[in-house]
């Protein structure tokens, strides 16, 4: 199925492969304390490099049985505090995403995420997760994380059986829990420091290692 584009710069990649790498001094971008300055650099810096993700998936995500609509975060909400963090999602509707499983790849001020996100906000949260064999997570690899708040970046926790059955007994108590499995990237690692072919291939195989569970949730 195709990967269509929601909000999409229309000009930017034309072709997968570009130049664009997510590097150390992106994070510089939330040092500014100001609404209008971080959201002109998020919008200069941050975005055209989502964009550039998304093209760099399409391959990746060609196989997923329905569409996926692609989201830049738009921070339109904000009118006084500048965004802690910045992002793309990907979900099964182009009018949002929040109220349905979906992938999300960020940047916080210190760290790259890569989250298959059940968000509180999701409609029938248990029923969808109810629906994902633990198994199935625990066969994800070692590298890999999970947390229940998509607005803490200290929520996450390796991925381990103690943790996904602590993750799981949260949603059964807790009408706001949240659900996130994947991958974190810090800054200064070496994530940040290889060629923009080696960060683009560790993006894909962390998107197409969490599609299943996508699959199983949608």
């Amino acid at each position: 199925m195709a990967l269509v584009y929601h909000g999409i710069n229309d000009a930017v990649g034309k072709t997968v492969g570009g130049d664009f790498i997510y590097q150390d001094r992106d994070f510089e971008i939330f040092a500014d304390p100001t609404l209008p300055g971080r959201l002109g650099k998020i919008r200069q810096q941050m975005d055209p490099k989502f964009e550039q993700t998304v093209v760099d998936l399409q391959a990746t995500l060609a196989a997923f049985p329905v569409p996926l609509y692609a989201h830049v975060a738009q921070h339109r909400r904000r009118t006084k505090n500048p965004p802690p963090d910045s992002w793309v999602a990907f979900s099964t509707s182009k009018r949002g995403y929040k109220r349905l499983p979906h992938l999300e790849i960020g940047l916080w001020e210190d760290r790259l995420y890569i989250w298959l996100d059940v968000l509180e906000e999701a409609t029938d949260r248990r029923d969808h997760l109810n629906q994902l064999p633990a198994t199935q997570v625990l066969a994800l690899p070692a590298t890999f994380k999970c947390a229940d708040d998509h607005t803490d970046k200290l929520a996450e926790r390796p991925l381990t059986a103690a943790t996904y059955q602590d993750l799981m007994a949260v949603q059964a108590t807790q009408r706001h829990a949240e659900w996130l499995v994947g991958r974190t990237f810090l800054r200064g690692t070496t994530f940040f420091e290889v060629t923009p072919d080696q960060q683009r291939t560790t993006i894909q195989q962390t998107v197409a290692a969490l599609l299943p569970l996508y699959r199983q949730l949608i």
